[in-house]
């Protein structure tokens, strides 16, 4: 008679056979209606999490105040414990003890996406601030680092192949590829728009959390009282009810907190310098983008007619970052529900009491920071060239270069 084979439920490894490199054995997702019911919350859990949550608020907030720079040094570092935990579940030691260089290649592949990431960050804000112009002879060059790096790093890869491990091998590369896509790709502008203002960094992590935290209330309080269907089968515990319940708090959050936070200059304000000092003095005298601006709005209601409101364009964009956070972004929550299922894991990791790991706290926020980038390339500042950066070329022409491109912007003006 056939048995089957089961894996332990882990934390933060799992062990795995060849058959497991293909997926054979992974159980077959149940049928809706074998899905059971979501577990009772209980009242200590309730407790455990609210603590750990408010604590994490307050951590998050003094970080928020200590600037741009310890902003950016967080998310780094976070995006560091994201990968480690991500690259674990597929961790096998018995395999990767017989493989010397494997795990050094694999997390080489994840700093020079970094390197890729973060430097191209850097040589833009040098550009576009005449106070760190000179460091540009240095960061122009970091794509052909970046390109020097990666064709060493393929090389070795694929010397470092082993003919008994080439298919548990190409699967833990493929595996690292994903998550260097997950964790670093999707973040691929988060310096760059944190530097242009704390809000930009701070509103749309808000914006998740206040999602997360309306969902696990109205699922703990309403879940499966008015709609009896399952959710989704990947995350039993999900419920209409909390998925519903969040999209309409979050869309009021998302239209309100703005006001609030347009009050902050500071938050609002574009990075003028990088400090290592902590708890910089607030910036006076920006100059603030006008979406934090009050407008006047001409609009028709069925019934009053046409009504006059003042608005803050920045609200009518936090909308978008509502529907964001509660359409699309739980999607990222859905897929590392994915894969603790398939991996037979209760969290990433437990080093966040009723929290799990630091994945389990990210899985949103990484779509949402890769939808950040985008809102405010193509609808907040789209990229055009600036002042700053034709002046930082120009200093680089010769004087024939300069003389030419004096009379070509006579000829224009003229």
């Amino acid at each position: 008679m056939p048995t089957t084979r089961r894996r332990k439920s882990v934390n933060r490894s799992s062990s795995f056979s060849d058959a497991d490199d293909l997926g054979d054995d992974l159980p077959s997702d149940p049928e809706p209606s074998q899905v059971a019911a979501p577990k009772k919350v209980s009242r200590k859990s309730v407790i455990t999490r609210t603590i750990t949550a408010c604590v994490l608020i307050i951590m998050y907030l003094v970080m928020l105040r200590a600037g741009h720079f310890y902003c950016i040094l967080v998310g780094a570092c976070t995006q560091v414990e994201l990968y480690r935990e991500l690259v674990n579940v597929r961790y096998v030691p018995a395999k990767e003890r017989s493989m010397p260089l494997f795990r050094s290649l694999q997390w080489g592949w994840f700093w020079v996406a970094m390197f890729w990431c973060y430097g191209e960050a850097l040589h833009n804000f040098c550009k576009e601030n005449r106070e760190f112009k000179h460091f540009t002879v240095v960061t122009e060059h970091t794509d052909t680092v970046v390109f020097i790096m990666y064709c060493s790093l393929f090389v070795a890869s694929v010397l470092s192949m082993r003919k008994d491990l080439v298919r548990f091998q190409i699967s833990q590369y493929m595996w690292s590829l994903v998550t260097i896509l997950l964790v670093v790709v999707q973040c691929k502008f988060f310096a760059s728009y944190t530097l242009k203002g704390l809000f930009w960094f701070f509103f749309p992590m808000a914006t998740v959390v206040m999602n997360d935290v309306s969902a696990y209330f109205c699922g703990i309080t309403m879940g499966r009282k008015y709609i009896k269907s399952v959710f989704l089968s990947l995350s039993p515990n999900k419920t209409w009810e909390g998925f519903l319940g969040a999209g309409v708090l979050t869309l009021i959050f998302s239209f309100l907190f703005p006001v609030l936070l347009s009050k902050f200059q500071w938050l609002v304000c574009p990075a003028e310098t990088l400090t290592v000092w902590p708890f910089p003095p607030a910036m006076q005298g920006c100059e603030p983008n006008p979406i934090f601006l009050p407008q006047n709005y001409l609009i028709t209601l069925p019934v009053l007619g046409r009504v006059h409101l003042a608005l803050l364009p920045i609200q009518l964009h936090g909308l978008s970052y509502g529907l964001f956070a509660s359409l699309i972004a739980p999607f990222g929550g859905f897929f590392a529900s994915a894969i603790k299922r398939a991996y037979s894991l209760k969290d990433f990791d437990n080093f966040m009491p009723g929290h799990g790991g630091m994945m389990d706290r990210m899985d949103c926020q990484l779509f949402m920071m890769a939808f950040t980038s985008f809102h405010y390339q193509y609808f907040i500042m789209p990229l055009k060239p600036t002042v700053e950066a034709l002046l930082g070329q120009i200093v680089r022409l010769s004087a024939v270069e300069r003389a030419q491109l004096l009379r070509e912007i006579g000829a224009i003006a003229g």
